[in-house]
């Protein structure tokens, strides 16, 4: 078992299994092997033979006593199928590796499924971080690992036969109803295993070229402030580059090409800008600096009955911090709310009472930082710490209770 020999005995897996070849191969290799796995079937109720897959994996599974978990899939799709399918499919793998804390999640990916992808890519004219399939990747907050991607097909087809391991073949993949089996039916099926061995070479390097920009990519990204003047001195493909890497960095989400010579040439603009990637996510350039952000900030407010240390996605409260994050408590001020900055907030300080959204333009400070800004909230209502801005004139000492650090 070759193809298995970077899988560890000590680990657990759970091995995702529809019923077809490539995927009761690879669940009889791991029993083979000695793996400690459970297995994970689901059912999306959508062609006839998907209760006949479901029965033969569960035999198997129930002939060598093996945890065997099916979902049948009930929830209306939205969109596209294979997007929901695939989406599904992940999340119920994700509970499964949760629950029985498993390491990761084996799929049986082949060298055929690598072409095609691709190929699928190339027409599309995708750019994407890898070509191809990766091997070991993180998908839905899972570890994914693919052990069989040295093996065509055919060859899996063949240890099932060759090992008397039953399986069920998907109509649907005689058809050319999606791109993928177009592909494979035109062009993979026709190559013979050298043929598909240079071409894996040619994926390969070109993924080490990509690898070498990528680790030029993080080089910048790790030193770059934001902002976008930088941005704009780079060479147009390299800027493309930067841009589609900290896009997947923040987002987890690959962004079209025309998405990214949009936001390239935005960069360019003098005045402020928003731009949406994807449905959640968008892109601002306010005073200069680009930010990625999400586009409806949740509202946000934490309660404190008495002095604690607590954090948070927006702050944390410390004993130690700078004198303008810094507030001294008294028993009338609990409970005390922390909360995100609204509308009309100000604060009574020294040289008078300051609006803090005017004090946000002095400082220009950019809109999305403004919405999740932390206030200090007392019982009778009042605004008594504004963190970066400092405490009211009533809450200020040398012997503070506790600092707000934004």
């Amino acid at each position: 078992m070759k193809s298995l020999a970077n899988l560890s005995q000590q680990h657990v897996y759970v091995i995702g299994v529809s019923g077809g070849p490539d995927s009761m191969a690879l669940l009889d290799m791991c029993r083979s092997y000695g793996l400690s796995f459970l297995v994970a079937h689901m059912n999306y109720q959508k062609r006839e033979s998907a209760f006949r897959d479901e029965e033969l994996v569960v035999n198997y599974c129930q002939r060598y006593e093996i945890p065997c978990y099916v979902k049948r899939q009930k929830k209306p799709c939205k969109g596209n199928f294979q997007a929901f399918a695939r989406a599904e499919r992940y999340h119920f793998y994700h509970e499964l590796l949760e629950k029985y804390h498993g390491d990761a999640i084996l799929l049986a990916h082949h060298l055929d499924d690598h072409l095609e992808t691709y190929l699928m890519q190339m027409e599309r004219g995708s750019k994407g971080v890898y070509y191809g399939i990766q091997e070991e990747t993180v998908l839905y907050d899972c570890k994914v690992l693919r052990p069989l991607l040295s093996y065509t097909k055919q060859e899996l087809l063949a240890y099932c036969i060759e090992h008397q391991v039953p399986y069920g073949f998907d109509e649907s993949n005689f058809t050319d109803d999606y791109t993928r089996n177009r592909i494979r039916h035109s062009y993979i099926d026709h190559m013979s295993r050298k043929e598909k061995e240079e071409l894996a070479a040619e994926i390969a390097e070109k993924n080490n070229k990509v690898q070498q920009v990528l680790e030029k990519t993080k080089a910048f990204l790790a030193v770059w402030q934001y902002d976008a003047a930088a941005l704009c001195e780079l060479d147009e493909n390299f800027r493309k580059q930067v841009l589609r890497t900290w896009i997947y960095q923040e987002c987890k989400e690959h962004v079209s090409e025309k998405l990214l010579d949009q936001l390239a040439g935005l960069l360019f603009k003098a005045n402020n800008w928003t731009s949406d990637i994807g449905k959640r996510y968008c892109m601002s350039k306010e005073y200069g600096i680009v930010h990625i952000h999400v586009k409806d900030m949740p509202s946000y407010a934490y309660v404190l009955h008495e002095v604690a240390c607590l954090h948070t996605p927006y702050f944390h409260t410390s004993l130690t911090g700078k004198s303008c994050e810094a507030l001294t408590l008294y028993p009338q001020d609990f409970p005390i709310t922390i909360r995100n900055v609204q509308e009309g907030d100000a604060i009574i300080l020294r040289l008078g009472r300051k609006k803090v959204h005017r004090w946000f333009i002095d400082r220009k400070i950019p809109s999305w930082e403004r919405k999740c800004w932390p206030v200090v909230v007392n019982a009778q209502g009042n605004v008594i710490l504004v963190p970066q801005i400092g405490c009211d004139i009533a809450h200020f000492s040398n012997n503070p209770s506790i600092f707000v650090v934004k």
